[in-house]
């Protein structure tokens, strides 16, 4: 998986993180899934920031970055 599918799936785990772990809150759970997507996409976010020799992308890239992945995904098709 090249670094930019992976940046872009640890920034769309993040909402889901959120609202998983609100729910459970406003549940009275434990919010148990919200903290594994939360573990997992910082831990995507932070290998990308590692492995990228120009450091973290900008949130601007975020809808280039997704436009690019999508006409991959249909590229495949």
């Amino acid at each position: 998986m090249d670094l930019e599918t992976m940046f872009l799936l640890g920034v769309y785990l993040v909402p889901l993180a959120l609202v998983s772990a609100l729910s459970a809150w406003a549940d009275n759970r434990k919010p148990v899934l919200g903290g594994i997507l939360l573990l997992g996409s910082a831990g995507l976010l932070a290998w990308v920031w590692v492995q990228r020799p120009e450091g973290m992308y900008s949130l601007r890239d975020i809808p280039e970055l997704t436009v690019a992945l999508a006409a991959q995904m249909m590229a495949l098709f």
